[in-house]
Parts: C-alpha cells; sequence; structure tokens
C-alpha cells in the first residue's frame, strides 16, 4: 500500500497546509534525514469527475513541470495506490506570496522587488508551457518563498501545486472553468477552449497585486460578480493606487492583462520586457531569476 510504503521512506509530522483536495505535512526522510513536505489526496472522496481526473493528473504533470525547473516547486517521490496519492516535495521555508504581501500591511513591494518576483514566476512558467504544462490556478498562495542566504538575501519565489494543471502540449486546448476568481482569466470564464496564456493574465494579476500592496484589477461581492467584471471590465490604473508606480510596469501589466489573447505576451515575451530586464527601474545589477 502506498502509505505503508510512504511510512516506510519517511517520518510523517505536522500538518503544515490544506487545500481543496488534500493536506500538506511536514516529512523527514529516513535514510538522510532531509527535510520534505507530502501532499496527501483521497481520491476515493472526489466526486466530481472534472475534479477527480486533475488529481490524477496532478503527479504526472507536476514532475514534467518541475523537472530542471528551478522555478517549480520539486518533486521528490509519488506513492499511489487505488485511492490516495501522496507526492513528496520540497519543503520551502518562507511564507507564501500571498503571506508576504499581508505582512506589508497594504504597503505596494517595491518596483525592484515586485520585478524580480515577476521575473522568477514567468521564467517557471515559460518552461512549463514549452512543455506543455499549463498550471491554470496561478495566484500568491501558490507561489512559495525561500529566503537566499539564511534569511537576509533576495527572496527565490517558487511555483507550486499542480493540482489544476493541464495538458496543452502537441496543439492539445484546456477546457473547464478552473482557477480561482480574482485571477482567472476572461477565456476560461467565457467557456470553450484555452491554452497556456491563461497562466500569463494571471500572474499579471499576481504582479499588479504586488505593486498595489494588495488590490483586485477586477473585483465584486461573489464570485459570480468577479467573473463579470473580469468578463466586461478594461485594466485601469487608479491613481490612488498607481501614483509611484513607473509607465513602464504599468505598460508590462497591459501587454499581460489584455483580453485579446492573440495579443498578451507569452511567458517569454515578459522576460523580455524593458521592466523585467532592467530590475524594476533599478540602477543596480539586474536581479536574476534563480
Amino acid at each position: 500500500m502506498s502509505e505503508e510504503e510512504l511510512r516506510r521512506d519517511y517520518e510523517i509530522g505536522e500538518e503544515i497546509g490544506r487545500g481543496r483536495f488534500g493536506v500538506v505535512h511536514r516529512c523527514a526522510s529516513r535514510a538522510t534525514g532531509a527535510l520534505y513536505a507530502v501532499k496527501s489526496v483521497d481520491r476515493s472522496r472526489l466526486a466530481d469527475d472534472l475534479d477527480r481526473g486533475l488529481a490524477e493528473l496532478e503527479p504526472k504533470l507536476a514532475r514534467l513541470a518541475a523537472a530542471g525547473n528551478p522555478g517549480v516547486v520539486q518533486v521528490h517521490a509519488v506513492y499511489e495506490d487505488d485511492a490516495w496519492t501522496h507526492m513528496v516535495m520540497d519543503l520551502c521555508t518562507g511564507p507564501d506570496l500571498l503571506d508576504w504581501v499581508r505582512l506589508r500591511h497594504g504597503a505596494p513591494v517595491p518596483e525592484p522587488e515586485a520585478a524580480a518576483v515577476a521575473a522568477q514566476l514567468a521564467d517557471a512558467l515559460a518552461l512549463c508551457h514549452r512543455r506543455g504544462v499549463a498550471h491554470r490556478d496561478v495566484k500568491p498562495d501558490n507561489v512559495l518563498l525561500d529566503a537566499i542566504g539564511g534569511g537576509d538575501g533576495p527572496v527565490r519565489a517558487r511555483l507550486a501545486d499542480f493540482g489544476s494543471a493541464a495538458w496543452v502540449g502537441g496543439g492539445e486546448s484546456a477546457r473547464g472553468l478552473v482557477g480561482t476568481p480574482h485571477y482567472v482569466a476572461p477565456e476560461v470564464i467565457a467557456g470553450g477552449e484555452y491554452g497556456e496564456k491563461a497562466d500569463v493574465w494571471s500572474a499579471g494579476v499576481v504582479l499588479y497585486v504586488l505593486l498595489t500592496g494588495g488590490a483586485f484589477p477586477f473585483s465584486g461581492e461573489t464570485a459570480s460578480d468577479v467573473f463579470a467584471a473580469v468578463l466586461r471590465g478594461s485594466l485601469r490604473f487608479p491613481p490612488r493606487l498607481f501614483s509611484g508606480v513607473s509607465p513602464m510596469a504599468k505598460d508590462l501589466l497591459r501587454r499581460m492583462i489584455c483580453r485579446d489573447v492573440s495579443r498578451r505576451f507569452s511567458a517569454e515575451q515578459v522576460l523580455k520586457h524593458p521592466w523585467i530586464l532592467s530590475g524594476g527601474g533599478a540602477r543596480d545589477e539586474v536581479v536574476e531569476p534563480t
């Protein structure tokens, strides 16, 4: 049984997270003592065909996305049986991006720091997309942070949780309303087929949140209200939120949060934008994705 094998190889510790599909525990390798996180999903409790399909795909797509991709949380082992999936992954030492923003109490993230995170996220997505994997739930909660150099250095952002991922390689397209309301792209809400550029829209919303200290480009009281705002709205930059934001940063936001998918940037194009290349306008050396 998968759980017996998991417990043979790893000592399972305290719960450190919980999502719609599964629960995450800290764990330690019995062979080396190295610390990891293990995500456990009880597929037998998933009644919805879409959810069950996503849970079955997650280990394969997560491994495909992560292999040799430093911007994605690495998968070290997978244990499966008829009901359960257990994935042993990197244990990230820092907060997630949502907590990082909240700790600022509404203060915007300075452009050099925001550009560094945006570059690392775009770099991670670019490699995922080249391999045919669309994440479909890019949001601050799913971007985990590690402090480089023991906490005093810059942060390293890594994309996590491929529980909503889809295969879009070989000319395939994704279908289905998957994602989180404030971050989901309009073509996903509209129905029909869509591709990996839905992730770029979501990453653009993440960047908007960073630069404003927590505001969303499209809001509403309910999920339906948010979806309606995304479908009908055009991107705006309220002066009270954007008075200190550079024109170059706003230009990149327009190209990421672009309703016309054919004109929307790819993740590769985001990496080549002048604001990213200049490190958010910093005069110091450009912060490279790690």
